[in-house]
């Protein structure tokens, strides 16, 4: 769980970053978001589909750390 909040902190915080170097630029927040999202929207299927894998093995890598944490606190 601290890994994703963790994840979280630092993706926002990177976000944040990028929007406000592009408002010092004079942009408006609408066009940052845009320019923030463009790598997703001009990805092809096979570059979402590899995306979506290492969420999902992430995603599972977690589950199992938090089953065997239970696993082992329960025994």
């Amino acid at each position: 769980m601290k890994l994703i909040v963790v994840w979280l902190m630092f993706a926002l915080l990177a976000i944040g970053t990028m929007v406000s170097m592009d408002q010092l630029m004079g942009m408006t927040l609408h066009q940052s978001l845009h320019i923030v999202l463009n790598p997703f929207r001009v990805m092809e299927t096979p570059e979402l589909f590899i995306l979506s894998l290492f969420i999902f093995l992430l995603l599972l890598d977690l589950l199992n750390v938090w089953m065997w944490k239970r696993k082992n606190k329960t025994s």
